[in-house]
């Protein structure tokens, strides 16, 4: 330990030539990320972007460096909430908002957010990481009008199935009734010839 200590300290630039190298590989690593992603300061100015950050807001790399992350979504108040969640939390923090592009087009996007902290746990700012949704959005939005129009369709066909079966209840109550004033007529027809046979047969024996 104490050799490498002593070789840091008559080596500084070889040092320093060591952390420029990993901080151009860090820079040229976010750079080829295929998703959109930023660094932050605690105070939520814009660091660096990638080409995928570019690409998604319309907004060059000049144009978003030394700006506050706000400018470039809908939500204010669920946006500041959401900074204070990462500046909190250790974990990734995610949340849905409307991304407000250069070109005026609003864009439904996830935004994920991980807090960077110091050796002793200070928070130094945040990385975020922007998801463009639109296609999953509009999938779901598809998918819940068919559903929606999936329930109409039942529910009419239940409403052609309750008057259906109102119609036949009816018809099937009608019928009852039917019989029984058949069944009505049938008695009285034999009341009345049993009365008449009755009659003739008083009439033959006197």
């Amino acid at each position: 330990m104490r050799k490498e200590v002593v070789l840091a300290q008559e080596n500084p630039r070889e040092l320093e030539e060591d952390l420029a190298d990993l901080q151009k590989y860090i820079e040229d690593l976010t750079m080829f990320l295929p998703l959109a992603f930023c660094a932050v300061n605690p105070f939520s100015i814009i660091l660096g972007v990638n080409q995928a950050f570019q690409d998604l807001t319309g907004y060059e790399e000049m144009e978003a460096i030394g700006n506050e992350i706000d400018f470039l979504f809908l939500e204010q108040e669920k946006l500041l909430i959401f900074k204070k969640k990462v500046a909190a939390e250790s974990k990734r923090i995610t949340g849905e908002f409307t991304l407000l592009r250069k070109d005026s087009k609003q864009i439904p996007v996830s935004l994920s957010g991980l807090a960077r902290r110091g050796e002793k746990g200070e928070f130094l700012g945040y990385f975020l990481i922007i998801s463009d949704i639109s296609e999953t959005k509009k999938f779901q939005e598809e998918l819940e009008k068919k559903v929606e129009e999936r329930t109409e369709e039942l529910q009419e066909k239940i409403k052609e199935l309750e008057t259906f079966n109102k119609s036949v209840v009816g018809r099937e109550l009608r019928m009852v009734k039917l019989k029984e004033r058949i069944r009505g007529k049938i008695k009285r027809a034999r009341r009345k010839k049993i009365k008449e046979q009755g009659k003739a047969l008083l009439f033959y024996l006197n």
